[in-house]
């Protein structure tokens, strides 16, 4: 990639972004928004909200979106930290020394928009040349300034979260565990089975216990309850909008807008009699073999969870019990059995996500340059001879494409950890940033060091002693391709 295609993209992207801060100013000020974007005042200015942010302090945080939204807002403390030294080592040292270099050719400042970008990396610096021990210092510093921050970090959201558990006070979640795959025996119930296992095995410190239940139902006017709510809050926040007791005056009574109001408050109270009808009677539908067994302590309840409650490790299986507000109901009822093989099928189907995305990113990996573009593409030659076209598209469409299929990936990633059985909201959420990890790792890196080199070097494989070597070749004369794609 040239050095022009490189500016063209960075050009793009900051209009792009300039752009959507303009519209995100505009439309958080208009009515349909009134549920996302408040307090709206039609005569700010449209930076005023710009600053108001930056000003928000870390307790503001704290009480609007608590300890997890303080975390998310020092992730972005630490990116923005580590990535300043590494702009100021980067541009500041090390560009200039690899700019200077005549490794790859001389250099001709009237001619720089078409050198390559290659001119601005280590590959550009002679070999056997002592400017090459500035690049391991450099490596080192931002190593050892990644390790001390990220150490800050974790030492400063640790005492966070010690000190939210330490302030707060002692929920029921926090003496409850989870048990599933309870064994029930001919004519027995699962209420009869837990109660007699845990005043066997946990006489001293078993407290209660509550069985779950069959309540799809509830649960489908539970979520249609809160769907209708949320509409109905919605249309009493609106301005200008006609109550319920004052309606919309009609053209002859047939023409104007008809006001929802009073038909979302007829149903709404329409679910809540039927969800009442539907809590009296969960009761008495079939029971799950899981329940939620509460003991005196903490302790016992630890103890509960990490020591095995059966010989048979298929049977008695306990975990910590969700939040009431994390719980997700449909994956209670799976056996054992049906969560392995859930496990083993995500297992394989997100390798062959994986393998698949390599492909396309293998092949929009060729886009990033010119020659290769026109051998696949011959019949375009004379469209990408011409200069804005040919640093759009080496540029800027490589990134356009990548983001615009990755976009798509973590609902796919949330989709298979739904699948294997977790019983929490967090629990999927968790497993699926697990899988965008390893998904990021191999895509991102591996797909962008490798589609440009082990295509063409197949050695690499047969000799796997020679890897380090092959990256330590490859990744200088690639990063930048790397770090202008995502």
């Amino acid at each position: 990639m040239i050095v022009s295609a490189l500016a063209t993209a960075v050009g793009v992207n900051l209009g792009l972004t300039v752009l959507l801060v303009s519209a995100y100013s505009l439309l958080r000020r208009r009515p349909p928004f009134v549920s996302v974007y408040a307090p709206r005042r039609p005569y700010a200015p449209l930076e005023s909200w710009l600053a108001a942010a930056w000003r928000r302090s870390e307790d503001d945080i704290h009480a609007a979106a608590g300890l997890d939204g303080v975390v998310f807002v020092r992730i972005f403390v630490f990116s923005i930290r580590l990535f300043a030294v590494v702009a100021v080592v980067g541009v500041g040292v090390l560009m200039p020394i690899n700019f200077m270099g005549d490794q790859l050719q001389l250099i001709d400042f009237t001619d720089l928009p078409s050198k390559s970008v290659d001119v601005l990396s280590i590959s550009n610096v002679q070999d056997g040349s002592n400017k090459l021990w500035l690049h391991f210092s450099a490596v080192y510093i931002i190593t050892g300034v990644a390790c001390y921050l990220l150490y800050y970090e974790y030492r400063y959201i640790s005492g966070k979260r010690l000190e939210y558990f330490m302030t707060s006070k002692p929920l029921p979640q926090y003496f409850t565990v989870l048990v599933r795959a309870i064994p029930i025996t001919d004519g027995g119930s699962v209420s009869d089975a837990v109660d007699k296992f845990f005043k066997e095995y946990h006489s001293s410190t078993y407290l209660s216990h509550t069985v779950v239940h069959q309540t799809g139902k509830l649960r489908r006017l539970l979520n249609e309850t809160e769907i209708m709510w949320t509409k109905l809050k919605n249309l009493k926040y609106v301005p200008q909008r006609p109550s319920a007791d004052n309606p919309p005056k009609k053209f002859l009574g047939l023409f104007g807008r008809n006001n929802p109001i009073g038909k979302y408050q007829k149903r709404l109270a329409d679910l809540e009699e039927n969800v009442r009808m539907e809590q009296s009677d969960a009761t008495r539908r079939q029971e799950i073999p899981a329940a939620f067994v509460s003991f005196k302590s903490r302790y016992a309840s630890a103890n509960a969870i990490y020591i095995r409650q059966s010989d048979n490790p298929t049977e008695w299986q306990t975990e910590h019990a969700p939040d009431p507000h994390d719980v997700y109901w449909p994956s209670f009822s799976t056996s054992f059995m049906e969560r392995w093989i859930s496990k083993f099928v995500v297992f394989v189907a997100s390798v062959l996500l994986i393998i698949v995305f390599l492909l396309v990113v293998g092949f929009i990996q060729g886009l990033t340059y010119m020659e290769q573009l026109e051998a696949w593409l011959p019949f375009l030659r004379n469209i990408l001879e011409i200069a804005i076209v040919s640093q759009l598209v080496t540029g800027y469409l490589p990134s356009v494409i990548l983001h615009f299929l990755s976009s798509y990936v973590p609902s796919i990633m949330k989709l298979f950890s739904t699948m294997q059985g977790f019983v929490s909201v967090s629990g999927i959420e968790r497993s699926a940033c697990n899988k965008m990890l390893r998904f990021t790792i191999w895509t991102v890196f591996f797909a962008n060091v490798l589609t440009g080199s082990a295509l063409n070097q197949l050695n690499i494989f047969v000799d796997p002693k020679k890897i380090p070597e092959r990256l330590a070749v490859v990744v200088p004369a690639r990063h930048l391709s790397l770090l202008h794609m995502w």
